[in-house]
């Protein structure tokens, strides 16, 4: 079993912990800025961009921050990791469709580049989400670890937007719906009523994770790493916070890129993608109607009603959280 809060964090030392980040990203925009400019303010060392497409103008972004390194999916990386990468016997077969098989060679070849430049903690998250640890700095958090942990997985509170057109969703959206691992048992029962919505979390709810880095550490999956259940710590504070679809425009977009997917990750009838609302956005998209992606996002995504919302906050369902923006506003 994994250990639990922060029963586990030990007086802060004199040595501050040097953490990284790791993602992967495809046409992020504007935000891609934000995210950069966000996690440095936070003390966070490096940051590593994996970027899908190559010839994507947001490298041009992250190249004038020095303690950013961008690298394209090129024939360069590819062949690097098809030689190189212990896990692309595993994962290398799926990486012309399989989005989460490029990303756990990201992480594989990020963790390389961090052994090199003395890092000492790895964190993989999305271009479309941030790390919050309060108002703290990140590296004092971390810092603060016991000795005896190796992985932590942080719980992930999803975007509420309260607009149907949102351009860097960092510095706009404030308003998340609250991870269910930390509501009582009937919170479900009382969103519904009060929301008249029928889905509460449209994607993940299992949180993401950040390791300490030694030489053989590797990624198991997209939301965490091979460490031992009982050398992990599961807490929701600090959190991750994840900016899903916000934005008609944003979230047309997303889907315009994963395009007609199957039913099934890693392309298995084994493993059905048991997401309806994923689904549902994917047939939306590939009907070429427009008005039915409108509709998605009005019934499932948008949080408009601001009396509603209020009573969601009362009732510890929803959460604002301005830290992200303000801290961006004074950058």
């Amino acid at each position: 079993m994994a250990r639990i809060r922060a029963i586990h964090l030990k007086a802060c030392s004199s040595t501050m912990a040097r953490v990284c980040i790791v993602t992967t990203v495809r046409d992020p925009g504007v935000c891609l800025e934000s995210f950069i400019r966000y996690h440095l303010a936070l003390g966070i060392a490096h940051i590593y961009i994996f970027f899908d497409d190559p010839e994507d103008p947001a490298i041009q972004v992250a190249l004038q921050f020095s303690d950013v390194t961008a690298i394209p999916n090129d024939e360069a990386l590819q062949v690097q990791q098809a030689l190189g990468n212990v896990l692309y016997p595993k994962y290398g077969p799926h990486v012309g469709y399989e989005v989460m098989a490029r990303q756990i060679l990201n992480v594989e070849t990020a963790i390389q580049l961090a052994l090199d430049q003395g890092m000492d903690w790895i964190l993989h998250i999305d271009g479309d989400e941030l790390f919050y640890p309060g108002q703290m700095m990140a590296l004092d958090w971390f810092d603060q670890v016991s000795d005896d942990i190796f992985q932590v997985t942080f719980l992930n509170h999803e975007a509420a937007p309260e607009a149907f057109e949102i351009e860097d969703y960092f510095r706009e959206v404030t308003l998340f719906k609250r991870n269910p691992a930390i509501l009582d048992p009937g919170f479900y029962t009382q969103f519904q009523k009060i929301s008249s919505k029928s889905q509460y979390f449209l994607a993940y709810q299992n949180g993401k994770s950040a390791a300490r880095i030694y030489p053989s550490l590797l990624p198991n999956s997209v939301h965490s790493f091979d460490i031992p259940g009982d050398h992990t710590l599961v807490t929701s504070s600090p959190s991750i916070l994840h900016y899903l679809n916000c934005g008609l425009q944003n979230y047309y977009k997303k889907y315009a890129q994963l395009g007609n997917f199957p039913d099934y990750w890693w392309r298995s009838k084994s493993n059905p993608i048991r997401v309806p609302f994923h689904l549902a956005s994917r047939d939306a998209y590939c009907s070429g109607d427009r008005t039915r992606m409108e509709a998605l996002y009005q019934e499932f995504i948008l949080y408009n009603n601001s009396e509603t919302n209020q009573n969601l906050i009362e009732k510890g369902i929803l959460t604002r959280i301005s830290y992200p923006s303000q801290l961006l506003s004074s950058l």
